[in-house]
């Protein structure tokens, strides 16, 4: 689903209320409820400690092999030692040996009834962990892709039958192209349509078109002060394209694992990928300034790292040059020559290409050894690298602790994991940021949140949820509207205790989608209560209930549910039909009170941030559209173009062209801004220049910003 910051208001009814929720409750704990209209909310083990918002549990999933790489069982919890910076030891207050084949059978849970219950809870009688398949476009060339396309289809032959796979394709965005499936007919589809030829950004170094060695052919190979200063420029500029690109990489890694927080036990991201460097080193021979276009981006690669870490995601990166042909000599772009040393610059150039596969290799190796996978490298054996990731997510150990005398500084700690068992190998997650949580969610806003978990491709998973459609009110007089029954369990929230009561600090929205799905109209509402503890052990019991009566445009296809634990900044998401065919029975004890409609937010502005930290907003709040900051208009219009329309087309003979061949579809150049007080207006770039229509006006910096965008859109160079 696009960012595109357009949200179309109409009259719509969202009906909810807080005194629902202690008549729910209270109702619920009057009867016992059957188990079709009372989904129980899963519990927490009875050993679990209480929930300590500042220091996190830190869970690590341990894999112990032997020599010749089986899994060792039957180690107990004193034969584990963890350890933190300083060689501090830690108590180990939770132990459990996970085998998935033993415990199938104990764990299997009743599915919901099909077609009238939607829930994004995934039960855990699994023998083989959820694996994912993320073919990623964004840093992979076209040829490298189609080798890894041919490996995957040789390795769905070797699956276990049981094998639940998804398939998702990065591009600019993450797609979902098949989610969890044992069926593989519908795997094998998915596969052979995560193909994406997307245009790969050459160091500016080796492109013979760049200015600079343009500039260079036509001096006869000597630098001269012109061509030094377009260096600096192309340097720069080729950092940022990386950055966006480092952005967009870990951008859906969280959205990764946020859909699969609530999946129990440990999951695999197999990563097909050329990845992207994990730091740009300073250069020497370019430019005037070595320093100009040199980055790390170690914090981002971390950052990403511990939200799957959070999830228990182990990522299996797989190299997808080691899977192609011999990479020596070889590269999808003509090379530039340096025709008064010709050896000499094919030589930099392969020595460049060498040093950046490495460090891309090492991108691999990092978010692999922190979260606990192994990197896939240099080998054509794919089937034997997948199958050492389900082998790992079989049979582990999971170890819990609170880390004590730890500084909570955000920064980045180590952990150290010991047996004293000999001749076991462990491998396990390599730390975790030190971090406040109650502080970082508090820093965040919760409509943004909201938005966030609405705009994602795929539903969080961290707050289980269920919603079932239920029979409209007859009586309303608009036997159209749509009726939900949401169901939430408070095992994950924060509800602590408050003078004598539970305080539950939880928002919600409904959002909306069409059948383009690129837009949607978000509606939230507080949900946050202080209620008795008669209450809150209800909530235990049977999760908090609420029905909610929702008028959906004829247009639309489904909606999502996204809830958020305010204290803690979790979200749970699910969708469900806008229109369903099949409905459940309201139980008894439960009612929908009307009350005033929802709050509308509506999104204002666009910020564009490069990894030097400067930053810049196209900003329609104040009552016009305007682009300031630091950051250059050609950068900011270059990030909207390519967020908004490169992820599914590409300049082509001077027009653009869809990056899937078989499309038919034509780019969509009109973009509708709407401010909080109704005020909007269309920029139509169609044409042979912007066009605004509207009653919000654009000034000159937001015209200057379009015009840069109408010449992207229309392959000319800004």
């Amino acid at each position: 689903m696009s960012h595109v910051a357009t949200t179309f208001l109409r009259r719509a009814a969202l009906f909810a209320g807080v005194a629902l929720f202690v008549a729910a409750a209270i109702g619920l704990r009057a009867q016992t409820p059957s188990p079709a209209s009372a989904p129980a909310a899963p519990q927490s083990p009875a050993s679990a400690p209480a929930v300590k918002v500042q220091t996190k549990l830190i869970t690590v999933d341990v894999v112990a092999n032997d020599s010749h790489g089986d899994p060792v069982r039957g180690l107990k919890k004193e034969d584990f030692q963890i350890f933190e910076e300083h060689n501090r030891e830690q108590r180990i207050v939770q132990f459990e040996f996970i085998d998935r084949a033993a415990n199938a059978v104990a764990s299997a849970a009743a599915a919901p009834a099909a077609g009238t219950t939607f829930t994004n809870e995934i039960s855990s009688n699994r023998t083989i962990p959820p694996t994912i398949l993320l073919m990623d476009a964004l840093n992979t060339d076209i040829t490298n892709q189609s080798e890894v396309h041919r490996h995957m289809l040789m390795l769905l032959k070797t699956l276990p039958a049981n094998t639940s796979i998804a398939v998702f394709s990065l591009g600019h965005e993450l797609h979902v192209i098949q989610s969890f499936s044992t069926d593989p007919k519908l795997v094998r589809a998915a596969v052979d349509h995560a193909l994406n030829p997307l245009p790969q950004d050459q160091n500016p170094q080796d492109d013979p078109d760049s200015p600079s060695n343009v500039a260079l052919d036509q001096n006869g190979g000597t630098e001269t002060t012109q061509t030094l200063y377009l260096e600096d420029l192309e340097n720069q500029l080729y950092e940022q394209q990386t950055a966006i690109r480092v952005d967009e990489t870990t951008d859906a890694m969280l959205e990764i694992a946020k859909y699969l927080a609530g999946y129990p036990g440990r999951k695999n991201l197999i990563w097909f990928s050329e990845a992207f460097p994990n730091w740009l080193a300073p250069q020497a021979d370019s430019g005037t300034d070595l320093f100009i276009g040199a980055a790390s981006y170690e914090d981002k690669i971390r950052k990403a790292t511990e939200s799957l870490n959070d999830a228990q995601v182990a990522i299996y990166p797989v190299d997808a040059q080691g899977l192609a042909p011999d990479q020596l000599y070889a590269t999808s772009q003509t090379p530039h020559i340096n025709h008064q040393n010709p050896g000499g610059g094919f030589a930099t150039q392969l020595r460049r290409q060498n040093n950046a596969h490495l460090d891309q290799q090492a991108t691999m190796d990092e978010v692999a050894e922190n979260t606990g996978g192994r990197t896939c490298k240099n080998t054509n054996d794919l089937s034997g690298c997948v199958q050492a990731a389900i082998n790992d997510g079989a049979v582990y150990y999971e170890l819990s602790y609170y880390p004590e005398g730890v500084p909570w500084d955000g920064r980045f700690h180590k952990i150290e994991v010991k047996t004293k068992q000999h001749g076991v190998k462990l491998s396990y997650r390599r730390g975790y940021f030190a971090t406040d949580v109650q502080a970082t969610a508090g820093g965040k806003n919760p409509q943004q949140l909201l938005q966030d978990a609405c705009r994602g491709p795929l539903p969080s998973t961290a707050i289980p949820l269920t919603v079932e459609p239920i029979a409209p009110d007859q009586t309303s007089g608009k036997p159209g509207d749509g009726r939900y029954l949401l169901t939430i369990s408070s095992a994950p929230l924060s509800i602590p205790a408050a003078g004598g009561a539970r305080q539950l600090s939880l928002q919600m929205a409904v959002c909306e989608y069409d059948v383009k799905g690129d837009k949607f109209q978000f509606l939230s509402r507080d949900l946050s209560s202080s209620v008795p503890e008669p209450v809150y052990l209800g909530w235990r019991e049977h999760g908090i209930r609420n029905v909610f009566d929702y008028d959906a445009r004829p247009e639309d296809t489904h909606l999502r549910f996204a809830v958020l634990d305010v204290p803690t900044g979790i979200t749970g998401s699910v969708d469900v039909p806008a229109h369903p065919s099949q409905f459940a029975s309201l139980p008894a004890g439960l009612t929908a009170p009307a009350v005033a409609p929802a709050q509308r937010s509506v999104t204002t502005a666009l910020t564009f941030k490069s990894s030097s930290g400067k930053s810049a907003r196209l900003d329609w709040s104040a009552g016009k559209v305007t682009y300031q900051g630091e950051l250059g208009i050609e950068l900011g219009a270059s990030g909207f173009f390519q967020k908004y329309v490169g992820g599914n087309y590409h300049c082509q003979a001077g027009a653009l062209v869809a990056n899937d061949p078989k499309s038919t579809a034509v780019p969509k150049l009109g973009f509708l801004l709407q401010s909080t007080n109704g005020q909007s207006v269309l920029v139509d770039l169609t044409g042979a220049e912007p066009a605004y229509s509207g009653s919000l006006p654009v000034d000159e910096y937001g015209k200057s910003f379009f015009i840069q965008v109408w010449k992207l859109c229309h392959c000319q160079a800004p």
